[in-house]
């Protein structure tokens, strides 16, 4: 691996942070790709989801499908059947990308990637899925079951106390941001720490009475519930087959607070006849979007603290300076490397490396000045 041996131990700067650091300080395998699907399959072993999905599939059922799903990937890596069913050209791009990763790489079921599952549950409904159970539900049910086996019965949340040494080094940096769930790097430092993909400590919207989806949710008859004990599953956390997937799912919250801040400042203006004429078609539509629509300015007019939750993107965009890149794959979260790349204030990127295809990688895919360190004389640097 390219890079130095000595790291400067003062400067202004930001980092991202991720699932490395936890693989780091564990000591063992617990938070690697293959042993949180190892840690899925025996829980699906278990009547541990009963209460979760309701009594509309068990875990045998579930055990099947993880297992059918590992059948097509292996399927779809093969001749050209599977090209034919992408649907855009995120969706090609990602069969590419997927099909270069794993030449020549075992397939089996520990050995994909667990949001590469997501893809895969998107060309199985591209071939066959139907309106009755919507490719949102799918993803929703496949996350609770990843998050879970991330959460590791809350044992990765407890991973702070072996990281001592690390919130020294959380001090020098001006800006933290992290892609994972856990909140250990909260518990290290007195600095706010930017979740770009949330964290488990939030619940989504939908079970958070005071956002606009969440004051909406809580007033329909069958309003969504949470299965004491598993608080963990209906966090904001964001998974997704591509990066432009994530991004999409992150702008739909900001996006959607725009709108309606625009709309409702155009209906408070009597002479905005075009904004009152959108309103009452959207008050007579049957149409699901647009009836969520009409409720959602309903309950901001009535409630103007109502808003989304955002996610902390803009930040990100607007960092400028340094910025290091400690237990991120090049390969995965496309987004967050465009974001960078797109960002002209950010002079120069520090990435920390873990092997020679990473560091290859990185420098292709960072459009920036980048420098290439040793992750593991990091690591060795603090003790670890």
């Amino acid at each position: 691996i390219n890079g130095t041996d000595s790291v400067n131990r003062w400067y202004e700067d930001h980092e991202i942070i991720s699932n490395g650091i936890n693989i780091a300080f564990s000591n063992n395998d617990d938070y690697k790709n293959y042993k949180i699907i190892e840690r899925l399959t025996k829980y699906l072993c278990t009547n541990r989801y009963d209460d979760v999905f309701q009594g509309s599939i068990t875990s045998g059922e579930l055990q099947i499908t993880l297992t059918e799903l590992n059948k097509f990937f292996k399927t779809m890596l093969k001749g050209v059947t599977a090209l034919r069913l992408t649907q855009d050209e995120d969706e090609l791009k990602t069969l590419i990308d997927i099909a270069r990763r794993y030449q020549g790489k075992p397939q089996d079921i520990l050995n994909v990637g667990i949001e590469d599952y997501f893809f895969v549950m998107k060309l199985v409904f591209n071939k066959v899925g139907d309106e009755a159970t919507p490719i949102n539900a799918l993803y929703d049910g496949l996350k609770w079951l990843f998050l879970d086996a991330i959460f590791n019965d809350g044992e990765i949340e407890k991973l702070y106390t072996k990281m001592g040494a690390f919130a020294k080094e959380l001090k020098q940096y001006n800006n933290i941001f992290t892609v994972n769930y856990d909140t250990n790097l909260d518990k290290l430092t007195d600095k706010k720490v930017y979740h770009l993909h949330g964290s488990f400590d939030v619940s989504d919207d939908t079970y958070r009475a005071e956002t606009i989806i969440g004051y909406l949710a809580q007033k329909k008859p069958n309003k969504p519930t949470v299965v004491p004990g598993m608080e963990h599953l209906y966090c904001n956390a964001i998974m997704g087959f591509s990066g432009q997937q994530k991004m999409n799912i992150m702008s739909v919250y900001s996006n959607g607070n725009i709108a309606l801040d625009n709309l409702i400042i155009r209906l408070k203006n009597p002479l905005d006849i075009e904004a009152q004429q959108k309103y009452e078609q959207l008050e007579k539509s049957t149409s699901e979007n647009d009836m969520f629509a009409y409720q959602s300015i309903n309950a901001r007019l009535a409630h103007p603290e109502l808003r989304n939750t955002e996610y902390p993107i803009d930040k990100l965009k607007l960092t400028g300076g340094e910025l290091h890149i400690i237990g991120m794959s090049p390969n995965n979260d496309s987004h967050i490397f465009r974001l960078i790349n797109e960002n002209p204030n950010i002079s120069r990127v520090v990435y920390f490396s873990a092997s020679d295809d990473d560091s290859s990688a990185a420098q292709k895919v960072i459009k920036k000045n980048v420098q290439i360190r040793n992750v593991f004389k990091y690591w060795k640097s603090m003790n670890i």
